[in-house]
């Protein structure tokens, strides 16, 4: 089986907000990650995610807090 590798960059405050959070649940991060992304890819209805042109025509995006994150996987 072949593994890829994706990636993001965080803030200082959302890193230590994802290694608390993690450390509550024992789990790691790349664990929590992996199947954050699973579940969303295995709902009936995944939320609607901009496409990448989209992205780059906002003038400025606000940095999400891992709470927020999370809500979103879950939708």
């Amino acid at each position: 089986m072949v593994y890829r590798v994706v990636s993001t960059k965080l803030s200082e405050e959302q890193h230590s907000k994802l290694i608390d959070f993690c450390n509550g649940k024992g789990c790691t991060p790349s664990a929590f990650i992996k199947e954050s992304i699973n579940e969303m890819m295995n709902t009936e209805k995944p939320k609607e995610i901009k496409s990448i042109e989209n992205l780059k025509e906002e003038p400025q995006r606000k940095e999400l807090s891992l709470d927020e994150i999370r809500e979103i996987l879950r939708k």
